[in-house]
């Protein structure tokens, strides 16, 4: 039976806590960054303690929060609602109030914690305590998992109370209790401690992720770690070193001085459908099957998003999986030729056009509406690509350099790139295309 944390930690895991709180409050910019989000000072620092129990299926954390912006009257965290209501306190909280409200992997609790002002030299801090079964039904989209063979956990799931405005960064020292023989990878940092593992996030970034592996077989390419945890593990993994090294060289000659790509760690999983790339934490859905155009264009799709900035809760997050896609199909062009990319561009034009409504624009300044997936992921990229096509190879990819450089987080900005690169004119057809 897992219980909620104790206030006093057992002695077997034995950490030196980073001075990160201090240096964020101090820092005046962060530079960098080794995930998706864009150079600026954290929002949050989270010091916790999570206690996994996988033979169960059950967890039990314990928060401390600290408000790092002194604007903050207010905060809004998403929790997963299979917690029941969480416990929480604080001298700095005021009032917190707790709702139901769905997500799109499930039902959330949403909770409106008032905060008292912020006083010369003081933190403020709120403490949040909660445990239970994180997937008491088994999810649609096996994003996250928790079981005797693995641990992965973004924010997908929700385990972790999380800002409501999905572009708050954060900062973690993070103490994972976890007996046993497991390998571990994350974001940033992770030590094997005795009794679990120490997470530690120092550069703020959008999510803490990270994942726990009792049964894997690891392999090697030139600046990556490979964990297959499959059953049966190892199909296709040679092509998977191939597409790595590849998508790697090609990217960072795109980027120029916005690279090189940091050296990561992938996972390898089971399941159909969820890739991810978080930092130098990347996950590969089950690549057996995969020929080699949609190996390549998935693989440099995940490095891309190393470059991506925009909110990817509102309508910038076109920026994001729309750039990360356009990139890796100029990679798979590169490595398998023009008709290649050919073929992939008639295939999007396919579903963009069978879709069962009428799909919205990519872009125009009145929108703010997320864009749905066929948008995200197919007209975006055809815009680009056809934007590609009207200034030509040389001047668009001066555009990417530029857009990977400065950190791209709204359309307008890379709009006005695409205009220094292009020109007017240019600038305005390409608008018109993202508007149709």
């Amino acid at each position: 039976m897992l219980h909620p944390l104790d206030d006093n930690k057992p002695g077997s895991i034995m950490t030196v806590k980073h001075t990160i709180r201090a240096a964020a409050v101090a820092a005046a910019a962060i530079v960098g960054l080794t995930s998706a989000a864009s150079a600026q000072l954290a929002s949050y620092h989270y010091d916790g303690d999570l206690r996994l129990s996988p033979e169960t299926g059950r967890m039990a954390a314990d928060w401390t929060l600290t408000v790092l912006d002194d604007e903050r009257t207010e905060v809004t965290l998403f929790l997963n609602a299979a917690f029941g209501e969480a416990e929480i306190s604080g001298a700095s909280v005021q009032t917190a109030t707790s709702t139901l409200v769905d997500g799109s992997n499930g039902r959330m609790r949403s909770y409106e914690v008032a905060l008292g002002p912020a006083a010369d030299g003081q933190v403020r801090e709120l403490r949040i305590r909660y445990a239970g079964a994180l997937f008491p039904e088994s999810p649609g989209t096996p994003i996250n998992t928790l079981n005797s063979r693995k641990v992965e956990f973004t924010v997908d799931s929700f385990w972790l109370p999380f800002d409501a405005g999905f572009d708050a960064l954060m900062i973690a020292e993070l103490d994972v209790w976890l007996p046993g023989d497991w390998a571990g990878i994350a974001m940033q940092s992770i030590e094997r401690v005795p009794g679990g593992f120490e997470v530690i996030q120092e550069t703020p970034a959008l999510d803490l992720a990270f994942t726990l592996m009792s049964d894997f077989q690891r392999h090697a390419a030139l600046g990556y770690a490979i964990y297959d945890t499959r059953v049966p593990a190892g199909a296709n993994i040679d092509a998977v070193v191939d597409a790595l090294e590849h998508c790697t060289a090609y990217l960072n000659e795109l980027a120029a001085d916005a690279g090189p790509l940091p050296d990561a760690s992938i996972v390898v999983t089971s399941r159909n459908e969820g890739g991810y790339s978080r930092g130098t934490l990347i996950a590969l859905t089950d690549i057996a099957d995969s020929e080699p155009p949609t190996l390549i264009q998935f693989i440099c799709h995940e490095l891309g998003h190393y470059w991506s900035h925009g909110n990817a809760m509102t309508v910038e997050n076109w920026l994001n999986e729309s750039f990360a896609d356009h990139i890796a199909n100029m990679g798979m062009r590169e490595a398998l030729g023009e008709a290649a990319f050919e073929a992939r561009m008639a295939s999007y034009r396919r579903q963009v056009d069978g879709a069962a409504t009428a799909l919205p624009p990519v872009w125009t300044p009145q929108m703010t509406e997320r864009p749905p997936y066929l948008v995200a992921y197919r007209k975006g990229p055809l815009a680009l690509a056809r934007a590609e096509a009207l200034v030509g190879r040389e001047t668009f990819a001066r555009f990417m350099q530029s857009v990977m450089r400065e950190r791209v987080t709204t359309t307008p900005q890379m709009l006005d790139l695409f205009e220094v690169a292009a020109g007017a004119q240019a600038r305005s057809e390409f608008e018109a295309i993202l508007a149709e």
